[in-house]
C-alpha cells in the first residue's frame, strides 16, 4: 500500500504549525577616538542593531593618531577605543575599552548597551499567585575609568538592578526587598502574560592630559548577564514567548569537576578490588 497519500496531509499540518519564537533583541555599540568634535582629529564608529526573533551581535573600533607637528622625535597623541556586544534570550554580553598615549589631552571612549524583551506565563491551576525566583547573574571586571549597570524588569513591577564603577563596588537592588545579591523571589499571578525586559550597559573612557604614561580603561562583561526564572511549584509550567527555558541556575562547574574526579577515584578503587 502506498503510504504517501496518508503522510502528505500530516506533513501539510506540520508545515503550518506556527513557531513559538516571539522576542526582540537590541544592541547599540559606540566607539570614538580623540573626541575633538568639529575638527579633523576625530574618528568614530557606531552600530545599532534591532532584531525580532533572532540574536544581535556586533563590534566597533575607532583609532586616531595626531600627526607629528613638532618635527622628528616629537610625541604623537594616539587614541583607540572599541566596543562589542551580544544578546539573545537569557544572555547579555557587553564590553568596551579605551586608551590614550601620554599627554593626550582629548578623549577616547567606548560604550555598549544590549537588551532583550520576552514574555512568559506560569500555566497551571487558576486563581492564585505563586513564587517566581528571578536571577540576574553578573560577572565582569572594570579597569580605569569604566562603569557598568543593568536591570531585569517584569511588567508586574518587580525588578533587579545593579551598578558598578571605579569608585564603588558592584551593588544590587531589588524591588520589594531591602537588599539582594542578584537573586530575588516575587509573588506573581498565574495564567497571565508577563513581559520581561533585560538590559546590560558598559562604558570606558581614557584621557592622558598632563599624564606622562599611557592611560587605559576597560569594562569586560563579555561573558555575563545571565537571566534565570525558577518556580518550585510542580503544578505549573513556565511557557515563554521565545521558547527559551530560562532554566534555574545550574550547579557550578567546580561541582561537576569534583563529581567527575570522585567518580574516577571510585572506578580506580573498584579496579583494585577486582
Amino acid at each position: 500500500m502506498n503510504r504517501f497519500p496518508i503522510l502528505l496531509p500530516l506533513c501539510a499540518v506540520l508545515a503550518y504549525v506556527p513557531t513559538v519564537d516571539a522576542y526582540t533583541t537590541s544592541l547599540t555599540v559606540i566607539a570614538s577616538a580623540n573626541a575633538a568634535y568639529g575638527s579633523q582629529s576625530y574618528d568614530a564608529d557606531s552600530k545599532v542593531v534591532n532584531n525580532i526573533d533572532s540574536q544581535s551581535a556586533d563590534s566597533v573600533n575607532a583609532f586616531y593618531k595626531v600627526p607629528n607637528t613638532g618635527g622628528p622625535g616629537s610625541l604623537s597623541e594616539i587614541y583607540h577605543s572599541s566596543a562589542s556586544g551580544f544578546v539573545s534570550p537569557g544572555v547579555l554580553k557587553a564590553s568596551a575599552s579605551a586608551s590614550a598615549t601620554p599627554y593626550a589631552a582629548n578623549l577616547a571612549s567606548g560604550s555598549s548597551k544590549v537588551s532583550f524583551a520576552d514574555d512568559f506565563k506560569l500555566v497551571g491551576p487558576s486563581g492564585r499567585n505563586i513564587d517566581l525566583t528571578l536571577s540576574y547573574l553578573v560577572s565582569g571586571a572594570l579597569a580605569g575609568t569604566a562603569a557598568a549597570s543593568g536591570l531585569v524588569e517584569l511588567s508586574t513591577g518587580d525588578r533587579i538592578s545593579f551598578t558598578e564603577n571605579g569608585y564603588t563596588s558592584r551593588s544590587f537592588s531589588c524591588s520589594r526587598m531591602a537588599s539582594c545579591g542578584g537573586v530575588a523571589t516575587f509573588s506573581v499571578p498565574v495564567n497571565t502574560l508577563i513581559s520581561l525586559l533585560a538590559i546590560l550597559e558598559v562604558g570606558a573612557s581614557a584621557t592622558s592630559y598632563f599624564k606622562p604614561t599611557l592611560t587605559e580603561s576597560a569594562a569586560d562583561f563579555g561573558s555575563t548577564g545571565l537571566v534565570y526564572l525558577g518556580i518550585t511549584d510542580s503544578r505549573y509550567d513556565l511557557v515563554t514567548g521565545s521558547g527559551f527555558a530560562y532554566a534555574p541556575v545550574p550547579l557550578p562547574t567546580a561541582f561537576w569537576s569534583f563529581a567527575t574526579s570522585l567518580c574516577a577515584l571510585g572506578c580506580s578503587f573498584l579496579r583494585r578490588r577486582i
